[in-house]
């Protein structure tokens, strides 16, 4: 092949790669876009936002504040920043949650990630502490559940346990795998946490 040849081989293969750079090049930016980068607007958008729901029988069911809180109407949710939930079961008996980030459903589940902390109120109960990194509350039927790992402690206990669910009103909780317990006397040291854990 001549001269002539290789210039039209050439010229043949400028162009090709002239026409197909800009999609390559589209795709490309696609691509490599972070999903957690595209919001939809919020319907509204609320600050230091406190905010009290009640049971139908006018009963006080919980308190909400969050430093943020977005709504999307279309979407079916609300998104906290730091939020922290006051859980009444009757009186004598609230809890105390919070979280890095959390989002309520219109079905009233409230999803929670992020340096979960829950805490009685009530310091008969068996149960003082327990912290995660995700956890599911339904607030209708007072339920919890984590599929992440989940130390739990008392005055003289920790546990650690793969997840779990629980009944915030029955105060009865089920371990998913049991890791880890501690009794007697337990001093800081000794307990585990969450993220020191092995688990994978």
């Amino acid at each position: 092949m001549g001269r002539v040849g290789y210039s039209i081989g050439l010229l043949f293969a400028c162009v090709l790669a002239v026409y197909f750079y800009p999609i390559e090049q589209k795709n490309n930016l696609t691509t490599s876009v972070d999903p957690s980068q595209i919001f939809e607007t919020p319907t509204y958008r609320a600050e230091n936002l406190t905010s009290q729901r009640y049971a139908e029988d006018g009963t006080l069911s919980h308190k909400v504040f969050a430093k943020v809180m977005e709504q999307y109407d279309s979407l079916g949710f609300m998104v906290f920043e730091y939020p922290k939930y006051v859980i009444y079961l009757n009186a004598d008996s609230p809890y105390v949650v919070t979280a890095d980030v959390g989002t309520l459903f219109t079905n009233n589940i409230i999803r929670l990630e992020r340096n979960i902390q829950i805490d009685s109120l009530n310091e008969a109960d068996f149960i003082q502490q327990i912290t995660t990194e995700f956890i599911e509350i339904d607030l209708n039927t007072n339920t919890m559940y984590s599929d992440q790992v989940v130390l739990m402690q008392g005055r003289e206990f920790s546990m650690l346990s793969e997840g779990f669910d629980a009944n915030m009103q029955l105060k009865q909780f089920n371990l998913t795998g049991h890791v880890e317990t501690i009794f007697g006397s337990v001093v800081a040291e000794q307990i585990p946490t969450v993220n020191e854990s092995s688990l994978n």
